[in-house]
Order: C-alpha cells, then structure tokens, then sequence
C-alpha cells in the first residue's frame, strides 16, 4: 500500500463483534510492521471512555471513532 501512495489504514484490528481494547495487540503488531511507512489508526469502537487508553496503550496520535467528546 505504501507503494502506492496510501498513508494511512484506519483498522478495528480485529472481528468487528471484538472491543477494541481486546485488539490491542495486533494493532500493536500491526504499528510496528508498518515503522512509520504508514500510519495504522485504530478506529471502531473508540469513544470518551477509552480514547485515553487507546491512545496511550498503542502510542498513536490519530484515533477514529464516534461518541469521542462526551456531550
């Protein structure tokens, strides 16, 4: 994908009936077989409950996600 000019995978990381804190290993796998070539942004399940965790667990600074501002 890389070769192909495409920057950035938004991924869940997993099943889409698995939470997202569950994935965090393969994201983590995933962050780290792309080394900076492209960004992996985890999404799908990211919210104000757990956007910090997200974030701070895979070291990422984009998330995408719904419900992430608690209104």
């Amino acid at each position: 994908l890389v070769d192909h000019g495409v920057s950035r995978i938004l991924t869940h990381g997993g099943a889409k009936n698995t939470g997202i804190t569950d994935n965090f290993q393969h994201l983590k796998d995933l962050i780290e077989y792309a080394d900076n070539r492209i960004t992996i942004m985890p999404g799908g399940g990211v919210n104000y409950e757990n956007v910090n965790q997200v974030v701070n667990t895979l070291g990422v600074q984009e998330v995408h996600g719904t419900k992430i501002v608690k209104i």
